[in-house]
């Protein structure tokens, strides 16, 4: 029995040494396919948005025990519309004051004259203040 254990061992270090051989080669290999090999898997590969909504399905199939245990970082942000709306709108009321600014800073028209003060009206020098009324004597019963 002991012939035969050595027997294999020979077998699996022949192996082994012919693999050691082998791997040079096949590193060789793969680092000249890598470049072709990398794009063509770079190009199956979808865009970032297609695996935001993949996802975000994916996590809206999950039932809500297993949700919930999901960690923070892993669960999809909700992006809401109105948000992507709003920021179009300031984008572009931004760009609109933008384009006013520059446009108005060359064609500003000069600053128009005040209008005149309205003239004071003399005062009367002779002004008397009005007679009171006599009052009736009252009359008695």
């Amino acid at each position: 029995m002991p012939f035969k254990k050595k027997k294999f061992r020979n077998r699996l270090e022949a192996r082994l040494d012919d693999l050691a051989s082998q791997t040079e080669e096949l590193r060789q290999q793969v680092v000249d396919r890598a470049p072709g090999v990398r794009d063509s898997l770079v190009d199956m590969l979808p865009d970032k948005d297609q695996l935001r909504d993949l996802r975000d399905d994916l996590f809206d199939r999950l039932p809500d025990g297993v949700a919930d245990k999901v960690p923070d970082k892993v669960k999809p942000k909700k992006r809401s519309k109105l948000k992507r709306v709003a920021f179009l709108g300031v984008l572009t009321g931004a760009g609109a004051a933008a384009f006013a600014a520059v446009k108005g800073k060359g064609q500003t028209p000069p600053r128009p004259e005040p209008f005149p003060a309205p003239p004071t009206p003399p005062a009367p020098a002779d002004v008397t203040a009005p007679k009171p009324a006599k009052k009736a004597p009252a009359k008695k019963p």
